[in-house]
């Protein structure tokens, strides 16, 4: 939930430079639209993996708790993680016009859908209807990664998973892409 809080202020980033029209002014510039998404895109993705990185090394390193899954497929399956949560906050970002209302509608979709996930409790302790719910977002698909590496699963066993949630952020990136592009 938090690295989605904070994904969701580097999207509101965005959201301001459309507002105050200094988007359509690097969108003038002598750039492809698919250079300046990406760079927009990116930004957000590494302030993401700092934010990774950090908790991981302070838990793994300062607290010295291990919880079974490799450093390596952690990171794996947080990037992905994170390029989904990007797909979702650039894609509401798309109907908003100011970071205001973007930081509460975000919100409104961030808790519920880490409650569906599996964040804050089990999933197994849901109604059947609500754990198929579950599959359509993307917190469950990180999470089932998380516990297969904790099992000992090697990576072609989280494949699923990860497809998934590559599956989730090339949709959501791609439609927050065009819908936050300023108007010709």
């Amino acid at each position: 939930m938090f690295l989605m809080m904070l994904i969701n202020h580097s999207v509101a980033v965005v959201v301001e430079d459309r507002r105050n029209r200094t988007m359509e002014r690097v969108y003038a510039a002598p750039v492809r639209s698919f250079d300046i998404a990406a760079g927009h895109f990116i930004g957000s993705v590494l302030i993401g993996t700092l934010q990774v990185l950090a908790i991981a090394a302070l838990i793994r390193l300062v607290f010295g708790y291990d919880y079974g899954v490799p450093a390596w497929m952690q990171i794996v399956v947080m990037e992905c993680f994170i390029l989904a949560a990007l797909g979702i906050a650039s894609a509401v970002a798309g109907f908003v016009r100011n970071t205001r209302n973007l930081n509460i509608i975000n919100t409104l979709i961030m808790t519920p859908t880490c409650m569906l996930g599996g964040c804050f409790w089990p999933i197994d302790i849901m109604p059947s209807f609500m754990r198929k719910l579950a599959n359509f977002v993307p917190q469950k698909w990180a999470i089932e990664a998380m516990e297969l590496g904790a099992s000992g699963a090697s990576l072609d066993r989280i494949a699923l998973p990860l497809g998934i949630l590559l599956l989730f952020a090339a949709v959501l990136l791609g439609f927050g892409a065009a819908v936050l592009r300023p108007a010709q």
